[in-house]
């Protein structure tokens, strides 16, 4: 249950993070909507250049990395269940404000941007602290990917809402549905989830003894410290920082600029660039979803270390979206492209399974600060790519796409590689929570 609760969760944080990729797509285009019970040409609302179009997605990314790292520490010290509800809730407080803060002025619309980012960049270093708690060792690859897969279900549930909500109500209306659904989501898990089993009121007292004990020799207090040094000089650490940033480089452009580009590059109407737009996120959810079962089953029956399944899941994550995004990126067929891109979009879920549960192999204790780490150090990929993106793209012509997708290509193959040469899948000893038992919270924070 706690798991498909979470990924509702998630699903409602993502929904809320992309809601504005349809919506500022509809905000500067001129589109047939219906109005009245009538079909009309709308104009643009907003004339914002693709510059400035670029620097409003940015802000986001500004705020979210300021928070992943403090995320992983108040998920240590108040709990994961307890950081999410309470961020997922103020996420969709803040998306209520959207329209009316962009029709005040750009600035006050990049601020609030910042914002939200700032509130979800809590969520998901508390996921991987709740899973901490709650998942055990030969189901963390399942478990672990329904943050992802149910991120992913909200990107499809907003794109497609999105689309539609538009063309009947408004685009302020896409902002006032998901912000709602926020709240409403948000009441309900802090009424209902705790932060450990033990702590459930509604679970068999069989489960937690075998969560529990499962994990026996990865719990660890919450005042025990941090070793920051022996994190930030661990090769396998930093073979997740470069993971996280290859893949936050190709989502983070994908998520902002896909609808856009259909529109722009090839004349799509609101419907086509909708369905376009969801197809690659449907595609991603069911991979993320088969891709955690294969890979705790090829754990469990002892055919791969956990090492090798995460550089393989990893590396092939890598691999298809290279080779289909340049492949699309030389083709002037609309229908080529979007398979091509659906396929590339899609079969990069299979680098969830592997990198991005790879905090809980390496460090459980400590999974929820080192993914507050690694996203941090990922959120500069969606700053830094959608930055890039919205200063090449001028014309949305092949050729500035192009540029885009060779760029994207070349982060995805060194990615790759890195993570290959340095990745583990072993407990790390600085991870071992004896070690620090004596320590308190009078010492200094540095643990060597």
């Amino acid at each position: 249950m706690i798991g498909a609760f979470l990924m509702l969760g998630f699903a409602n944080v993502y929904a809320m993070r992309v809601n504005l990729s349809m919506g500022l797509a509809v905000m500067v285009a001129d589109l047939t909507v219906m109005r009245g019970g009538k079909e009309v040409q709308e104009s643009a609302e907003f004339s914002w250049s693709t510059t400035t179009q670029g620097i409003i997605f940015s802000a986001f990314y500004f705020g979210y990395i300021i928070t992943p790292l403090p995320g992983g520490h108040l998920a240590r010290k108040f709990g994961g269940a307890t950081v999410i509800g309470i961020a997922v809730g103020l996420n969709g407080v803040l998306t209520l404000f959207t329209p009316l803060a962009a029709r005040m002025h750009v600035a006050m619309f990049m601020a609030l941007r910042i914002a939200i980012g700032a509130a979800q960049g809590l969520v998901f270093s508390a996921g991987h602290a709740l899973w901490s708690k709650w998942a055990p060792p030969l189901e963390r690859s399942k478990l672990g990917t329904l943050n992802y897969a149910g991120g992913h279900l909200g990107i499809i549930l907003i794109f497609y809402l999105s689309g539609y909500i538009a063309y009947y109500y408004g685009w302020p209306m896409i902002f006032y549905v998901s912000g709602a659904s926020g709240i409403l989501w948000s009441l309900m898990w802090l009424l209902m989830v705790r932060n450990s089993p033990s702590e459930q009121p509604w679970i068999k007292k069989e489960e937690v003894e075998y969560i529990e004990l499962s994990l026996a020799g990865d719990l660890q207090s919450k005042d025990v410290l941090i070793p920051w040094k022996s994190i930030f000089t661990s090769l396998p650490v930093w073979a997740i920082i470069v993971a996280h940033f290859t893949h936050g480089w190709g989502l983070y452009t994908m998520v902002a600029e896909l609808p856009i580009f259909y529109i722009k590059r090839f004349n799509f109407n609101l419907n086509e660039a909708t369905i376009a737009s969801t197809v690659p996120f449907l595609v991603t959810f069911f991979v993320v979803l088969i891709g955690g079962q294969l890979a705790d089953y090829l754990r469990e029956q002892s055919i791969c270390s956990t090492g090798t399944v995460r550089k393989i899941f990893t590396a092939l994550g890598y691999v298809f979206p290279a080779v289909f995004f340049i492949a699309a990126s030389y083709s002037s067929n609309s229908s080529i492209v979007r398979a091509l891109i659906a396929l590339g979009m899609g079969l990069n879920g299979l680098s969830i399974c592997g990198y991005y549960v790879n905090h809980l192999d390496i460090a459980p204790p400590l999974a929820g600060v080192l993914l507050g780490v690694t996203d941090t150090i990922a959120t500069v990929a969606g700053i830094v790519s959608l930055t890039l993106t919205g200063a090449i793209v001028q014309h949305h012509s092949a050729e500035e796409w192009r540029t885009v997708f060779y760029i994207m290509d070349a982060v995805f193959l060194l990615g790759g590689i890195f993570y290959v040469l340095f990745a583990s899948g072993e407990k790390q000893p600085w991870a071992n929570g004896n070690e620090y038992d004596k320590l308190t919270t009078n010492e200094s924070l540095t643990t060597e």
